[in-house]
């Protein structure tokens, strides 16, 4: 069993005993803790610093001459070897990135994206026609030229980053 398996395990174990119709993942953790569940190492000094470092060159902006606040850094993946090798994450930054690399970092980002919504697609549809209530949802419009355009013309978008790693010690609160 894979370790995402077993941690998949522990919080329907928690949602059974519960008899929970959602996974609340706090409250699962606090259970797989208390029931020594989740034995895993915690991360090394250089494992958190790559960490936080990714975070922070992913969150890194600047204003453009329009005015817009835009990423400083892009990440930019490239295989050594066999595909099947880790790839190196390189950050470019658009101020002064060459125009090869800031189009396979775009690029990238993109394919991302796509992949995003054949998921969604998947996975709505399998909703669709295995849910046990026998609904169809609405269709969802997977269009996003108006978004790109509105985002043009406005400068505005919601870049928030949200992580599921462990708080900012600085900011984090003691319980």
């Amino acid at each position: 069993m894979s370790f995402n398996d077993e941690m998949v395990k522990i919080a329907e174990e928690w949602q059974e005993q519960e008899g929970a119709s959602a996974i609340d993942v706090e409250a699962a953790v606090d259970y797989a803790l208390t029931n020594k569940l989740y034995q895993r190492q915690p991360p090394t000094q250089r494992e958190l610093c790559l960490r936080d470092m990714r975070r922070a060159l992913q969150q890194a902006k600047f204003t453009d001459a329009q005015g817009n606040e835009v990423r400083a850094k892009h990440a930019l993946r490239t295989f050594v070897g066999e595909q099947l090798d880790l790839p190196i994450i390189v950050y470019v930054d658009p101020r002064t990135a060459k125009p090869d690399p800031m189009y396979e970092a775009f690029k990238q980002s993109l394919d991302a994206i796509k992949n995003d919504v054949r998921r969604h697609a998947i996975e709505k549809r399998s909703y669709d026609l295995n849910n046990i209530y026998n609904a169809t949802l609405p269709l969802f419009d997977y269009n996003f030229n108006q978004v790109a355009e509105d985002a043009m013309m406005t400068g505005e978008y919601d870049d928030t980053y949200e992580s599921d790693d462990l708080p900012d010690p600085k900011t984090s609160k003691k319980k």
